[in-house]
């Protein structure tokens, strides 16, 4: 058996997820700086870059069946694959959470400082959003060997 998701819940995690990191991207660069406007600034450019970041690393994972398990008409990803999806992420995203804010504020001390304080914050809402995925049957596709061969 294969477990497939489908493009449209790809789409739909990426938009779920834009929401609550535009958020966590307002407040982390408050954080780091005292400025809103900033904080507006990364936000904006982060939801444009992280969002194709996302949808890729979505759609590789989607290839990967490993800790993927069947559940009656449906399947659910395990846990340790949901660990191993945020160590991808965070390895993929953390380049763009130095630059971003590097650029924005010309300062790399500031880049360094979102840096870390996105790492922390967004690996708890990145489980959370995949755990709640999770439990949406919604776009998932089993697809059993002998369909994959015609």
């Amino acid at each position: 058996m294969k477990f497939q998701e489908t493009h449209a819940r790809t789409i739909a995690k990426v938009i779920t997820w834009r929401v609550a990191l535009t958020t966590s991207h307002l407040i982390n660069a408050w954080i780091v700086t005292g400025n809103w406007i900033t904080g507006l600034q990364i936000a904006a450019l982060a939801t444009i870059i992280n969002s194709v970041l996302f949808w890729a690393h979505e759609r590789v994972w989607n290839q990967a069946q490993w800790r993927r398990h069947h559940l009656e008409y449906t399947f659910i990803d395990g846990h340790p694959r949901t660990i191993s999806k945020i160590v991808t992420w965070r390895i993929a995203v953390s380049i763009s959470n130095f630059v971003i804010p590097w650029i924005i504020t010309g300062s790399w001390q500031s880049g360094l400082a979102f840096l870390t304080v996105a790492t922390v914050v967004n690996m708890i809402i990145y489980w959370t959003h995949e755990r709640v995925w999770n439990r949406v049957s919604w776009g998932k596709n089993i697809i059993s060997e002998s369909d994959t061969q015609h």
